[in-house]
């Protein structure tokens, strides 16, 4: 009797270190990486930014082609009120709505009334993202979307943290669906795939930290 009780206190304690060990191990694991961490090639940025809002402030060229008359392509900023102008249509609503939306729109403009066949295509040239909050900027504002850049890169942009920020609790809001991120800047540094991707339109808050 007293050997059976031995080898069931040897075998609860075994059980007992193997589920210890598993939860140790979940413990540890790291989550996985952001979709939006994965390396993108040049073609899937272009795509992706395509599917991106603009927003007044941005540049956009506008080309015609197809059509009798030959025009250039048009440099245009995107106005206060979120139009911009064009001819023989005036203008146009911009803002809010992605190159590809654009183009339809503008495509819907001109024909059939004014041409009956026309190719739009329009390229954002200047679009920007935002950075408020504690920084060493202490005027925060907007900045060149240029290509692919993190949190940490675009706060490095805007002039790094300052002494008050709360590093770990820093806001990203997507301009696409308003949904909004906490990274954690201080794993970050050691966990690149912590480090989220900015977007065309994206704001970037940090906060200030509590003593």
């Amino acid at each position: 009797m007293r050997l059976l009780r031995q080898d069931m206190c040897r075998y609860a304690f075994v059980l007992c270190a193997l589920a210890l060990g598993v939860m140790l191990a979940a413990c540890g694991s790291t989550s996985p990486p952001d979709p939006q961490a994965k390396k993108l090639s040049p073609e899937e940025v272009e795509s992706m930014l395509r599917k991106y809002p603009l927003r007044i402030g941005d540049k956009v060229k506008v080309e015609l082609s197809g059509i009798p008359d030959k025009m250039d392509p048009m440099e245009r900023d995107i106005k206060e009120d979120g139009t911009i102008n064009l001819p023989f249509i005036d203008n146009i609503q911009a803002a809010g709505k992605s190159p590809s939306q654009l183009e339809k729109d503008i495509t819907d403009a001109y024909s059939p009334t004014k041409y009956v066949h026309i190719n739009v295509a329009v390229t954002p040239t200047a679009r920007f993202f935002y950075v408020m909050g504690q920084i060493n900027n202490t005027s925060g504002g907007r900045y060149p979307y240029t290509g692919p850049i993190t949190v940490l890169q675009a706060i490095a942009t805007a002039g790094d943290f300052n002494a008050f920020a709360d590093r770990r609790h820093v806001q990203i809001t997507r301009s696409i669906d308003g949904d909004i991120k906490i990274v954690n800047c201080r794993k970050a540094i050691k966990r690149p795939e912590l480090d989220l991707r900015v977007y065309p339109g994206d704001k970037i808050f940090v906060p200030r930290r509590s003593f």
